[in-house]
């Protein structure tokens, strides 16, 4: 639920560039009859995530805690959760209070884009803010991940930035944005480049560390569904892999009650209509390299995303192809190097076909992924 439309920072790459900046926000009612549709409705999910999302929700803490206050008045037959998408520069002592009561119930993730100089290019200079509120989080939701996104000018920041954030014990996850933040073709080889640098580094702070599990998705490029070439899989076969609940698992309801397959639909972000259901679901993909490519089972794509550019969530956008090559070539390096740590009697559990099938899939990938890049 899109609570507030406002926000306390600017972030550069936030693909909400095009928002109201007018604070509107949900009325409790809207908010009332949202929840009440959902747990009531046999849809076949007995669980409900409700998410409180902005602009920054926090600012309007008030109707969030009157929606979960009300909410436990009441007797309902589905589970649930609610969770807050926040900043985190804004708690207060109120806050943090009320939180922790409810953890068991309401949970909160926030955006931290790795060390200082990082968060502070494209996050308003929030980094201090952010870390003076830090431990709370960290505390009451030990498991629930931050999000460090990258975009061009933290590219590199990537490894200093991993690897401090894993030195804070923080779980956190790390992602490219799927826009086009590479300039012209002179611009992307330097930033390519560099990222390839980042990732090695990565690769070899990860191989002295190997009680640390690699952070995904960056580094955790799943090589189990690769298109290996003695088990090719035709996109014709079926459905195309969705990568997301857009329409199906999820809906986003706007501060009016209009809702959306999700938020990145909203029609203030694409300046188009949203599509009816069903949403995401392709009986092939475009464009034609997509279709062809041996990695299209495990390459993300944002269906928001390709309907913004494209009109069509099917098309899709490769502005992030060749870093996530480079993101599936390291993670193939890392995997190879740390078979090779493991202990004999480690070894000695895997079957036979279980060390062939790693040990062609690695070789394979490594050798295509040269190639390719």
């Amino acid at each position: 639920m899109t609570v507030y439309h406002g926000c306390n920072l600017n972030c550069r790459y936030c693909y909400e560039h095009r928002a109201n900046k007018d604070a509107n926000s949900m009325d409790f009612e809207v908010a009332r009859n949202i929840i009440t549709h959902f747990m009531e409705a046999d849809n076949g999910f007995d669980n409900n995530e409700f998410q409180f999302f902005g602009g920054e929700p926090m600012i309007v803490f008030p109707l969030i805690r009157e929606i979960v206050d009300w909410f436990h008045t009441q007797s309902w037959k589905k589970g649930h959760i609610f969770f807050i998408c926040t900043n985190g520069t804004i708690l207060t002592e109120e806050m943090r209070e009320w939180l922790t009561q409810n953890k068991q119930c309401v949970a909160a993730g926030i955006s931290l884009d790795g060390n200082k100089a990082a968060h502070d290019i494209g996050r308003s200079n929030s980094y201090d803010l952010l870390l003076r509120n830090l431990p709370f989080f960290k505390e009451t939701w030990p498991t629930q991940p931050a999000k460090m996104t990258i975009y061009s000018e933290t590219i590199p920041y990537v490894a200093d930035s991993i690897i401090e954030l894993e030195e804070m014990g923080l779980y956190f996850t790390a992602n490219i944005v799927f826009e086009n933040i590479w300039g012209n073709a002179k611009q992307k080889r330097n930033l390519l480049g560099m990222y390839k640098k980042q990732l090695l580094r990565l690769v070899d702070y990860y191989a002295c560390h190997p009680h640390l599990e690699p952070v995904g998705p960056l580094l955790q490029r799943d090589l189990e569904y690769i298109n290996l070439p003695n088990r090719k899989i035709k996109v014709s076969d079926g459905d195309c892999q969705r990568y997301c609940g857009a329409g199906h698992e999820m809906v986003m309801v706007e501060v009016d009650g209009t809702t959306y397959p999700c938020h990145r639909f909203a029609h203030w972000i694409t300046n188009r209509t949203a599509p009816s259901a069903p949403i995401n679901i392709q009986k092939g993909w475009k464009p034609e390299s997509c279709a062809q490519c041996n990695f299209i089972t495990i390459c993300p794509t944002c269906a928001g995303f390709n309907w913004e550019l494209n009109g069509d969530t099917g098309i899709r956008t490769t502005y992030h192809c060749e870093a996530f090559k480079l993101e599936l070539w390291a993670s193939a390096q890392l995997q190879a190097i740390r078979l090779g740590q493991c202990e004999p009697s480690d070894l000695l559990r895997l079957s036979g076909h279980e060390k062939n099938r790693i040990k062609n899939r690695l070789e394979w990938i490594l050798e295509f992924a040269g190639k390719e890049l």
